[in-house]
């Protein structure tokens, strides 16, 4: 009989273990680092082209040591400003996570579905010493700093020992002009990062041209001008305020 109940108080204690133990394990499941996506709420539907909202998105959390490559292929909530007001390049049936392909920055394809009938795009050289792109976006407008030609300042190649033209009542601000693409970035340098973009050596500038009769306007015609007589050289810019050039 003694036998029997060691075996019971054996098989109890062994149960009592096995249940403390899952207790334990959910307990510190509970506390395990959690990592934050994005995705579409289960009573929306969305379909491609649509603008995203935020009200349209919730948060997953997903404990850490199941996150695997996910934080790779996908943007994380603390980073869903870069996806809100952006149009979806997929349809949604409600529940799906938000992949970084899905808030990609358009193409260079792209850059004549943003130019009108009369209109061109040109791409102009600026210079990095002066230019901060982080700063500047495209669809800001910005105008350019030349010398005068003809003018008493000396010869851009001239005027200082690296070839930067000096800043004085000689030169003159050229534009505006509507910036399309920084390099090869066609959006914010945010979006461009959550994405898995390559980031771009922005010493260039992809600006719109108006056309006037078969020719390019009399500001643009001053630009080109000036860099042909610099064997394009970079130019200096000018940020103009949002929505302050007409």
């Amino acid at each position: 009989m003694k036998g029997v109940q060691g075996i019971l108080l054996s098989l109890g204690l062994g149960l009592a273990g096995a249940v403390c133990n899952w207790m334990y394990l959910e307990r510190l499941a509970g506390h395990e680092a959690r990592v934050s996506f994005i995705a579409i709420r289960a009573d929306v539907l969305i379909n491609i082209g649509d603008v995203l909202r935020e009200d349209q998105l919730v948060k997953i959390d997903i404990p850490k040591s199941a996150v695997g490559n996910l934080d790779q292929v996908a943007p994380r909530w603390s980073d869903r400003t870069l996806v809100v007001g952006w149009p979806s390049t997929r349809s949604y049936r409600g529940g799906e996570l938000v992949l970084q392909q899905d808030i990609r920055t358009p193409g260079a394809k792209d850059l004549n579905e943003k130019i009108g009938k009369n209109e061109v795009a040109l791409w102009i050289p600026v210079d990095m010493r002066t230019f901060n792109s982080a700063r500047v976006n495209p669809d800001d407008e910005i105008s350019f700093i030349l010398p005068r030609m003809g003018g008493p300042t000396l010869a851009p190649a001239e005027a200082t020992p690296n070839g930067a033209p000096p800043v004085t009542s000689n030169n003159e601000i050229v534009g505006p002009f509507r910036i399309l693409e920084i390099g090869n970035r066609t959006g914010r340098p945010e979006v461009q990062r959550a994405s898995g973009a390559r980031q771009s050596i922005d010493n260039s500038i992809t600006i719109v041209a108006k056309l006037e009769n078969g020719r390019l306007e009399p500001k643009v015609e001053r630009v080109t001008e000036y860099m042909r007589s610099t064997k394009s050289q970079g130019l200096q810019v000018i940020l103009h305020p949002k929505a302050a050039v007409k």
